[in-house]
């Protein structure tokens, strides 16, 4: 068994849990903060560092319990004189051959002094075969100091880029979609629709699951576009169906034909709406009561929390929130509902 954590978006830990033991069967859970999950697993390195529903991972070779919460200065002078810590037995990274550290603290990265990091350095290169480049290395090792007193040394598995770099404007980041996915339930022989799909971060992650029918749409004809040929590069244009239609409006679906809507629908800061925000949700809310099955689940990411609980309750008891996960997303303050379309009429 080796030992990890993952970082993941605050506010998600329940649902990261059960994704996490849901992927790695033999996963013994460890420790949960806010963002972060420790874990234990024989999984192969290779599988973990590609779980879909966290942000990075990493293969932890020390940890600092809280009950004797240091500095990162601290950690960083234990880690050197641990003469039995073997920094080599590290998961295989092809093509390897420099590292830098990262000391962090409360998520703030931190200053090391000289002569600290120097030693510390000259460990990890005397047991890697890796040579120091504080600019562009091919591995990390971190020194992570928790606000709540957990520390941990660390090598970062995940590698991917900056999500600005890689993402579109709005479009959101690929471990939310997959947690947003994950909590609809998805079952093989749904019909599964988001119909805000814009970029298709979330209708691509649900591709990742069997589903009888995926469907994204969008009113905007240029998102439609650019999303055919995205799918196309991605592979997935045989199980995404695209469609430019307006969600307000789905009259090409009948009255509870639809199982699972997943969406991330306008917040009215970016866009301007056709109608006020409220009466504008208010009509989504209605439109999706009237194609989703008895018993079908909704999920819904926004920023718009007030308008959004608001058209809950003017669905005559039609839509019942089963969950609310508070989130921060693009610095914002937003919300995850889980909602389930109840039997009434």
């Amino acid at each position: 068994m080796s030992s990890y954590y993952s970082s993941f978006i605050p506010g998600l830990s329940q649902p990261v849990q059960k994704a996490l033991l849901d992927t790695l069967p033999q996963c013994t859970i460890k420790l949960v903060l806010d963002g972060l999950i420790a874990y234990e697993t024989a999984a192969p390195p290779e599988v973990v560092r590609e779980l879909p529903f966290v942000t990075n991972t990493f293969y932890v070779l020390k940890a600092f319990p809280h009950d004797e919460a240091r500095p990162v200065k601290q950690m960083a002078i234990e880690v050197v004189s641990d003469r039995a810590l073997k920094i080599r037995d590290l998961p295989p990274s092809k093509g390897s051959k420099t590292f830098r550290v990262i000391p962090s603290l409360a998520n703030q990265l931190q200053p090391l002094e000289g002569k600290i990091m120097q030693a510390l350095e000259k460990r990890v290169a005397e047991q890697t075969k890796l040579r120091p480049d504080r600019s562009k290395p091919d591995y990390e090792f971190w020194l992570l100091q928790r606000s709540e007193g957990y520390g941990f040394f660390s090598a970062r598995l995940s590698q991917h880029k900056s999500y600005d770099k890689i993402l579109q404007k709005g479009e959101l980041r690929p471990e939310l979609a997959n947690v947003l996915c994950r909590l609809s339930e998805p079952s093989p022989d749904e019909m599964f629709l988001d119909p805000f799909c814009g970029s298709g971060a979330i209708p691509i992650q649900r591709a990742s699951f069997p589903a009888r029918a995926i469907v994204a749409s969008d009113i905007r004809e240029e998102k439609i576009e650019g999303l055919k040929q995205r799918l196309k590069k991605l592979r997935l244009a045989e199980k995404i169906v695209v469609s430019c239609d307006d969600a307000l409006a789905l009259a090409r679906y009948d009255s509870g034909s639809v199982q699972k809507i997943v969406t991330d629908p306008p917040w009215g800061l970016f866009e301007e709406l056709k109608l006020p925000l409220a009466q504008f949700y208010e009509q989504m809310a209605e439109e999706f009561c009237r194609i989703l099955a008895p018993q079908g689940n909704l999920v819904v990411v926004t920023a718009q929390t007030e308008a959004f609980e608001g058209s809950m309750q003017n669905s005559g008891r039609k839509l019942k929130t089963l969950h609310r996960y508070n989130i921060l997303l693009s610095g914002k303050k937003a919300s995850v509902y889980v909602v389930q379309r109840t039997g009434e009429s």
